[in-house]
């Protein structure tokens, strides 16, 4: 193959691997939103299991699934931060914020979780 064929098709193909569309990228953090909203809630109903429970809190196990919970809720925010025009995403966002403070109220105060 002759060198500037070579180059023209390596220029092309760099060309074709660059950044993703705005709208894509988009969709995709809000599919990525939805699965770390979908997440969050599932620890929350697990976390809700385990304050219901009558026998002592394991405050390994609560103080994790708060954690993630709200660590969760960050991710989303961040991505929410990422497109400030997207009301859905501002929404998930604040819907992870109340998440993440009843989480936190849920810690049994035989528990001491560490507040990030």
């Amino acid at each position: 193959m002759k060198p500037a064929l070579t180059l023209l098709l390596l220029l092309v193909a760099c060309a074709s691997a660059g950044p993703r569309p705005a709208a894509e990228e988009s969709s995709s953090d809000r599919a990525n939103a939805r699965a770390d909203e979908q997440r969050a809630e599932e620890l929350e109903r697990t976390l809700s299991g385990l304050s219901a429970a009558e026998v002592p809190p394991d405050c390994p196990r609560v103080c994790g699934l708060v954690e993630q919970i709200c660590e969760l809720s960050e991710r989303i925010c961040g991505i929410s931060g990422r497109h400030p025009d997207d009301p859905d995403l501002a929404v998930r966002c604040a819907a992870g914020e109340q998440r993440c403070r009843r989480s936190r109220d849920r810690v049994p105060p035989a528990c001491s979780c560490q507040a990030r």
